[in-house]
């Protein structure tokens, strides 16, 4: 094959074709290291956190000091449970409440399913419906 009597799209195949065939070499060489390594007995790939890092710690986000809540919980609670006891035994929908409070409506059903259920007095009377007795 002489290349100086090759067309401008038969080059550029060409060229397709060597791309492919190193990208092709450069798996195969991977998976053969691989092999290699399963072979020596190594386990394929890191597990783990890095050396030297601490552990993670459940419930605290990064950089907040053990035993400090948020008081965002708390301004939450409190905010709810004075619209519920204003809104009397009939109580109250999940919607109106977070429309009153300007958070999200599933925000509020996450609230009365974890901290919520805590609370004595809270009534669940219909559906995505709660009154509060307090």
């Amino acid at each position: 094959m002489a290349l100086l009597n090759l067309s401008s799209a038969q080059l550029a195949h060409l060229i397709r074709l060597v791309k492919e065939k190193e990208t092709l070499l450069a798996q195969l060489e991977r998976i053969d290291g691989a092999l290699t390594a399963l072979e020596g007995g190594k386990a394929p790939g890191k597990r783990g956190r890095k050396p030297g890092r601490p552990p993670k710690v459940a419930g605290r986000g990064p950089g907040r000091p053990p035993g400090k809540t948020g008081r965002r919980g708390k301004r939450i609670k409190a905010a709810l449970l004075k619209i519920m006891k204003s809104a009397g035994s009939g109580g109250i929908t999940v919607k109106e409440l977070a429309a009153k409070l300007k958070i999200k409506p599933n925000n509020v059903f996450s609230w009365f399913y974890t901290t919520g259920k805590k609370v004595s007095g809270i009534k669940k009377v219909g559906e995505a419906k709660y009154s509060y007795t307090g």
